[in-house]
């Protein structure tokens, strides 16, 4: 390895952060630049939504432990483009860097609602450490006093609509899907969770937005049946997309082999929720949970290591972390990862009120297990896991 060269990690995420520090205590002593796109030190985003916007924490107390181990290695700077046969990366301020190995773990970002006009301070995502300072100050000291719809109801969603039906706002809470999280969850886990939404909120489920039209006292949102909503605030909660346009030109994802190797840029590696996993039968998938984006950050170091330093090789990534996800006072969680083609199968429990939920591979073997209120079950589930 030219020893002007070295490591370079795009993303100080989950991801990245966990990367820069593996390879450090891997007792890697070349030239490591860690670049953080935000203007913040790296923080836990699990607690944009769980921490700030419920006024417990700020962004200083939500920072990651160990960044100040690497704050010689870290670069505040964003991505602009990559040179994959030269090996240089070029950051939006024009300057060049040149890296043995890169490892992409710039996360992702927001998918923003196409439908809307008019001015958008009414409306928020839930990304960023800002975003939810600047909602929380939006939402003010009386939340009971405003009409708010949460566009989504997957995990942000859910969890942004349980905590404002609590501060005792008005919420609308919209979905495309008829039962948000069956796919991520299991469809017994999801129709329990719909429910207790609709007992605690206003959901429309089913819905699609046909115009969101935000003005100065509040936000009109047609629904695709018909119906017209008026909120105070809208919050857009439809998921996220890889923040990958900087390497390959759209916001697409990386595909990865098992190693988290790029499939198609030499010296690339990729982790967290850009990077697209293959199946066994060569379907892509990826995973947007932190958990899992700081395995797959340690396990993309130790593939570059291993690539340039002859350092062991890791083996293959096995996707089996987890998540969880506290609404109305219940608790879901899973762990592994479902991908597609999987099919569910409901497993019975000693306790009525538990709910538990595997998922197979169409060839063979548990890839994810899933449960509501559960558990202990879902521990002794998860020893199950085998992914193929």
């Amino acid at each position: 390895m030219d020893r002007q060269q070295g490591i370079v990690i795009v993303g100080a995420g989950a991801a990245g952060l966990s990367a820069a520090a593996t390879v450090r205590a891997e007792g890697f002593e070349g030239p490591l630049t860690l670049i953080n796109g935000e203007p913040h030190q790296p923080y836990n985003r699990t607690l944009v939504n769980k921490g700030i916007l419920p006024g417990l924490l700020t962004a200083e107390q939500i920072t990651q432990p160990g960044v100040s181990a690497l704050e010689g290695d870290l670069l505040q700077a964003r991505a602009a483009a990559v040179d994959t046969e030269r090996s240089v990366l070029t950051l939006a301020d024009g300057r060049t860097m040149p890296y043995a190995a890169l490892i992409a773990a710039a996360g992702s970002s927001p998918r923003p609602n196409d439908r809307m006009t008019g001015a958008p301070d009414r409306v928020f995502h839930l990304h960023t450490a800002d975003d939810a300072a600047r909602l929380r100050a939006r939402l003010g000291q009386n939340a009971a006093s405003k009409t708010v719809a949460v566009l989504g109801a997957g995990f942000i969603g859910a969890e942004t609509a349980s905590f404002l039906a609590d501060a005792g706002a008005r919420v609308h809470l919209l979905s495309r899907s008829a039962t948000p999280l069956a796919s991520a969850l299991g469809s017994r886990i999801a129709e329990h969770i719909a429910e207790l939404h609709r007992h605690n909120v206003h959901a429309y489920f089913g819905q699609d937005v046909t115009t969101l039209t935000a003005g100065p006292a509040s936000v009109t949102i047609t629904l695709s049946d018909g119906q017209i909503l008026e909120s105070d605030l809208v919050v857009i909660a439809h998921g996220t997309m890889p923040s990958s346009a900087w390497l390959t030109g759209a916001d697409q994802g990386i595909a990865v082999d098992t190693r988290m190797r790029a499939r198609d840029y030499q010296a690339v590696y990729a982790a967290g929720s850009l990077a697209l996993h293959p199946t066994r039968d060569g379907q892509l998938y990826r995973i947007d949970h932190w958990d899992a984006a700081v395995a797959q950050g340690a396990h993309a170091a130790r593939a570059a290591l291993h690539d340039l330093t002859g350092a062991p090789d890791p083996g293959p990534y096995t996707p089996d972390t987890g998540f969880t996800l506290t609404v109305y006072r219940h608790s879901a969680a899973a762990y592994g990862a479902v991908v597609p083609g999987s099919h569910q199968r409901h497993l019975g429990t000693e306790d009525p009120k538990a709910i538990l939920t595997s998922f197979h591979h169409p060839g063979g073997g548990i890839t994810a297990v899933a449960g509501l209120n559960a558990f202990t079950e879902l521990l002794a589930a998860r020893s199950k896991i085998t992914f193929p």
